[in-house]
């Protein structure tokens, strides 16, 4: 089994998702530069997750238009944990926290902490102007663990979630963005099938289908770490929120599915 740091990073790369190797500067032209003002307004995401229909895991994404300094930015929090079913088998709790640039997506700062099986650990990235790099720092019982990776085209967890729901999803097109945890950089690549009904627990929802992909930049860039038959479903409106994630592991399908959404103020 793979090792409890690479099961969390893969935990936050699936996150981003649900949130092809193609050229990386030609990717880099086809992110968005701008937040779009879908997202000003805020929002809260809940889903649930179940491995063979039975109870998984749930988790939480909060957005919300704030000011850091003298800027405008996003704060973004994700919470999630899974099951005590599922903790025969592996067991996560943690918590997310980001900030990102309002103009551009530049990411500040990210934290992720979490626990597994009464260990408690911590990935974090911040944004260092005099170099122009994201720092990158990886917490366990030994000192902290240091990695640095030249900005702008590369994202945290957090930030790329939101970069790519903000792209155009047109069918046959492939949207990608390097994602960097703290510790290891991956690339999330989704590949656009096309519009189609996506049937969730308790309605059936007009959708765009997307075939993600994450490929460890570090280790092994060419092989997928999702199983082929993979899914995601987003809403086709601007905002591209994520309705449904199916993979079949080798224990069994696992499904994420969006539960419940507000914006602030809002329950």
């Amino acid at each position: 089994m793979a090792s409890s740091s690479r099961l969390a990073s893969l935990s936050l790369c699936v996150l981003t998702v649900l949130f092809p190797l193609v050229p990386l500067e030609a990717a880099d032209k086809d992110l968005p530069r701008q937040v779009p003002p879908v997202f000003a307004r805020g929002e809260t995401l809940t889903y649930t997750a179940t491995l063979n229909e039975l109870p998984a895991g749930n988790s939480q994404i909060r957005l919300s238009r704030t000011r850091h300094g003298k800027r405008e930015v996003y704060r973004a929090t994700a919470q999630g944990r899974t099951s005590e079913l599922i903790e025969y088998l592996y067991r996560l709790h943690g918590t997310a926290d980001g900030l990102f640039t309002a103009n551009g997506f530049t990411p500040l700062a990210f934290r992720f902490a979490y626990s597994d099986h009464k260990r408690t650990r911590e990935i974090a990235v911040r944004y260092d102007p005099t170099t122009n790099t994201l720092l990158g720092t990886t917490r366990k019982k030994a000192p902290a663990q240091e990695r640095r990776l030249p900005a702008g085209e590369v994202y945290d967890p957090l930030t790329a979630f939101y970069v790519l729901r903000s792209n155009t999803l047109a069918p046959g097109k492939i949207v990608h963005v390097q994602v960097f945890t703290g510790h290891e950089r991956y690339r999330v690549v989704c590949h656009v099938i096309g519009r189609e009904n996506v049937l969730l627990a308790h309605s059936i929802r007009p959708a765009i289908r997307l075939q993600p992909a994450i490929f460890s930049l570090d280790t092994a860039p060419e092989k997928n770490l999702l199983p082929p038959e993979t899914s995601l479903w987003v809403t086709v409106d601007p905002a591209h929120i994520p309705l449904k994630f199916e993979s079949f592991l080798p224990f069994g399908r696992l499904v994420v599915e969006l539960t419940g959404t507000a914006a602030p103020g809002e329950r």
